[in-house]
């Protein structure tokens, strides 16, 4: 017993390593920049989607903003919170394998989660909406299996759904497998609604806070626009082949419900049937939107980490477990190759060069600037620009950046004066550039940094550009324009 336990504080620290170099990461990433940058306002007094605009759910912004409210603005301490969210996930994966596989199957699980959700290749060293969802959604699970499904870890499971898709939308489809799993188990149907409300109930509870929440302010409608009503972008970007996609990311819930029929039928059915909806529906959220980021994967990695160590030599197949594997498993292993063979095919190589690059660095064999190039060549063009900053004076001051460099917002503690922290999101909100004009005729920043890209041409931010402010200079590439 001793002995099993080391081995799972031996592993949990291999985690901890394969971690660490994202703890010491320069602020790069786009869309952590972009919830950093809300949350700064959040802890501002702002109000979210009033003062500070997003296209997600509520969730990763409260984040966001708790961390650098208790830890303070560094990539460090965002880095560190994810690293904890991901070794208690972790432990929540060993204990749902310990109890459905046994310790050493377990012990096998634990490392294959760890491991996969730490690689650069699906991008789980970021903390985005992924990566703190599948806690929730885990937890969900090891509730139901624990208590044998009750009424108690039905409704906390539920709640704990609800919280997974206010992260991302996606992770409500998680709840759907459960409920599939509750129908298939149930001795009858009076019993599966039973257990269908009280998980449904649970589910409602924090959708109804949020709810309340934004009506209150009289935000509901720009809470369901830019939370779901903003997604439909996404869905219409779908890749080439799309009719064929569509096709195929459903064709493993069908298979696995058909066979979950079947199993009924033969009773039969057992936790197993659970964890094989658990995979599916989850590899339907990575597959859900047009666009094929890695860090979308990291929502299957639970599920499939149990399924991975679950493979066993023995097993025998018979005709129909055959043809419920064929169109369970082809479907998801050709998708997922299709849409993410840009990750798959140079992550090997990506990765290696992710540790080479961590290791010359805090070694004294590269510098910091060639350190942060390797990430993205706008971070130094970020930091000189807090450096400017910070020489004017200019922290927690009004100003404003017409580009993408969201993370300036919060290294630098700006007030910024609309809701938009970068220029697709003015381009992409039908009002967006009125909106923008506006806040700046009525609250002229300090500051106006135009850095060298930008989405399109904004007529009346130029025209108050030529008629308030004068040219400062260029601040690493960027221009950077002062109040007369």
């Amino acid at each position: 017993m001793k002995i099993h336990f080391v081995v799972l504080s031996l592993i949990l620290f291999a985690i901890f390593l394969f971690r660490l170099p994202s703890l010491f990461e320069p602020f790069w990433y786009g869309d952590e920049g972009i919830f950093a940058a809300v949350a700064n306002n959040l802890n501002q007094d702002g109000v979210l989607y009033q003062t500070a605009w997003d296209n997600k759910p509520p969730m990763i912004y409260l984040t966001y903003a708790a961390i650098f409210k208790t830890l303070g603005t560094s990539m460090f301490s965002l880095r560190l919170v994810t690293l904890a969210v991901v070794l208690t996930t972790a432990v929540v994966i060993y204990e749902i394998a310990k109890k459905l596989l046994g310790e050493n199957r377990a012990l096998f699980a634990t490392l294959i989660f760890g491991f996969l959700t730490s690689l650069r290749i699906v991008e789980g060293n970021l903390a985005l909406t992924e990566i703190f969802m599948i806690l929730p959604v885990s937890l969900a699970m090891m509730m139901a299996i624990f208590r044998k499904f009750d009424t108690l870890s039905l409704f906390v499971a539920g709640i704990l759904f609800a919280i997974a898709s206010l992260y991302k939308q996606v992770g409500a489809f998680e709840a759907v497998a459960l409920g599939i799993f509750l129908f298939l188990m149930s001795k009858n149907l009076s019993e599966f609604i039973k257990k269908g409300l009280v998980l449904s109930l649970g589910f409602v509870l924090p959708y109804a806070l949020t709810v309340g929440y934004f009506a209150s302010k009289n935000l509901l409608a720009d809470y369901i626009f830019a939370a779901y009503t903003y997604y439909r972008i996404y869905l219409g970007e779908s890749p080439k082949y799309a009719l064929l996609i569509n096709l195929l990311k459903f064709l493993p819930i069908i298979s696995v419900i058909i066979y979950g029929f079947y199993k009924k039928r033969q009773n039969t059915v057992d936790i197993s049937h659970l964890i094989l909806l658990w995979i599916a529906f989850s590899f339907l959220g990575s597959y859900f939107s047009g666009r094929t980021y890695g860090h979308y994967l990291v929502q299957a990695i639970p599920p499939l980490s149990l399924l991975l160590a679950s493979v066993s030599s023995k097993i025998k197949f018979a005709k129909a477990q055959i043809i419920f594997a064929s169109l369970f498993f082809i479907p998801l292993i050709f998708l997922t190759k299709l849409l993410f063979t840009d990750f798959l095919s140079g992550g090997p190589i990506n990765q290696v060069k992710y540790w080479q690059n961590f290791y010359e660095f805090s070694s004294g064999k590269k510098s910091i600037n060639s350190y942060n190039d390797f990430f993205d060549t706008n971070v130094n063009s970020i930091m000189g620009l807090a450096d400017f900053l910070r020489s004017k004076e200019a922290f927690d001051k009004n100003v404003y950046i017409w580009g993408d460099y969201p993370w300036l917002y919060a290294i630098a503690h700006l007030q910024n004066p609309t809701r938009y922290v970068t220029s697709f999101h003015v381009f992409g909100v039908p009002t967006g550039r009125e909106e923008v004009a506006s806040a700046l005729e009525h609250n002229l920043p300090v500051y106006i940094i135009k850095p060298p890209q930008s989405i399109g041409y904004f007529a009346q931010f130029e025209k108050l550009l030529s008629e308030n402010y004068h040219l400062v200079g260029k601040i690493e590439n960027s221009d950077v324009f002062e109040k007369r």
